[in-house]
């Protein structure tokens, strides 16, 4: 939509070129265009990169780059039509005083031709004082000059008239162009406003984004390290447990805990358009709100209650140092020291603020550092 915009202006801006025709050719406004053309082609190549916030805020720069020189153009072209304008309008002062001056000669002309009546310049050949010293031939000659001087006259009167006219119409016409000018220019005007008000809103969300970007780092941050003392702590106090066999020995053959969509993956996760980076130590997988949740393998129940973060939790002990974590639980159906089975129904799915969907936060630790999940289902 915007580069239909940005061709319709210069289609628009061409059009008053062309009612520039006869004037001198203007090499900024030449410099001007080819750096649209530049800016164009440039915004067309970020345009087919990946879509992000920094490429946005490029593209916004580069477009508003290219609608200060339309503007830029366009108020040129109207400082031009302007000066043709005045120049027209002065043409014309300067031709209507010579027509009047013309107009006030050829009024006496024929005043005094009417006064001789019929055969004006007969009679005025006539009308020489001395007949004894007229010469017939100057006589003849002085008559030729006036009646060709007051053809002459009438001719110029008449081609004065007619490049008055012409004038007129070329005045009407640059009028016409000057006002398209003022239009475009402020069409130029609110663009330039709409598109820098578009930039200072991008870098407002870059900046917001950034900081809650910190802000959510900094959570997860503390909530591992919140979960990971939890876990120490608990699996200090079950040290020894028998455990009936060792999971590791099974890694990728476990059973997935919920059947669902997998929405977030273990660990790096990139926001694709403010380009942020976290990192995540589970799976979320996306589930109906209270579908069951199963255990992974045979284990004893270390943890089961509201924890900051995670909401429902249960943390499972499947020895080795080997816990699996259920979070965002609804309705946890085991307690600290139950032993469960492979397979066995431990809650349901929780609701999500998010979406109408539920979800599970499911991690997997080894020596309490978590590991993909993925690596031990199949």
């Amino acid at each position: 939509m915007r580069c239909a915009t940005l061709r319709k202006t210069i289609v628009l801006l061409s059009v008053l070129l062309l009612a520039q025709a006869g004037a001198p050719q203007n090499p900024d406004l030449e410099r001007i265009r080819d750096e649209i053309t530049r800016l164009r082609q440039k915004l067309d190549d970020v345009r087919t990169q990946t879509q992000t916030a920094e490429r946005e805020l490029e593209e916004v720069g580069i477009e508003l780059d290219i609608r200060t020189r339309e503007l830029e153009i366009a108020r040129r072209i109207e400082s031009d039509l302007e000066q043709q304008q005045h120049k027209i309008e002065g043409d014309i002062a300067s031709l209507t005083n010579r027509i009047a001056q013309q107009k006030d000669f050829l009024r006496k002309r024929l005043a005094a031709l009417y006064r001789l009546g019929r055969l004006s310049y007969v009679r005025l050949l006539l009308s020489i004082d001395d007949p004894a010293k007229r010469d017939p031939l100057q006589a003849v000659s002085m008559l030729t000059y006036l009646a060709s001087r007051d053809a002459r006259t009438i001719a110029l009167f008449d081609a004065n008239r007619q490049q008055l006219r012409e004038d007129y119409a070329a005045l009407a016409v640059r009028q016409r162009s000057v006002a398209d000018a003022r239009k475009i220019v402020q069409q130029r005007q609110e663009a330039v406003a709409a598109t820098h008000a578009r930039k200072e809103q991008l870098v407002a969300a870059l900046h917001h984004q950034s900081a809650q970007s910190e802000q959510q780092i900094a959570n997860l941050e503390e909530k591992a390290k919140r979960l990971e003392h939890l876990i120490d702590v608990l699996s200090s106090q079950n040290a020894g447990a028998p455990v009936e066999a060792d999971i590791r020995s099974v890694q990728g053959a476990l059973s997935w805990p919920v059947d669902g969509k997998v929405i977030e993956t273990f660990g790096r996760q990139v926001e694709p358009k403010f380009s942020t980076v976290t990192f995540n130590n589970g799976l979320k997988i996306a589930a109906a709100a209270g579908t069951e949740v199963r255990s992974i393998f045979p284990g004893t129940v270390l943890f089961s209650q509201w924890f900051k973060g995670y909401g429902n939790l249960i943390i499972l002990d499947h020895g080795n140092r080997v816990f699996s974590l259920y979070g965002n639980l609804k309705s946890p159906s085991v307690a600290v020291g139950d032993k469960v089975r492979a397979g066995q129904a431990i809650a349901g799915v929780g609701e999500s603020e998010e979406a109408q969907l539920g979800y599970l936060y499911f991690e997997i630790r080894q020596d309490n550092k978590p590991e993909d999940p993925q690596k031990w289902l199949r």
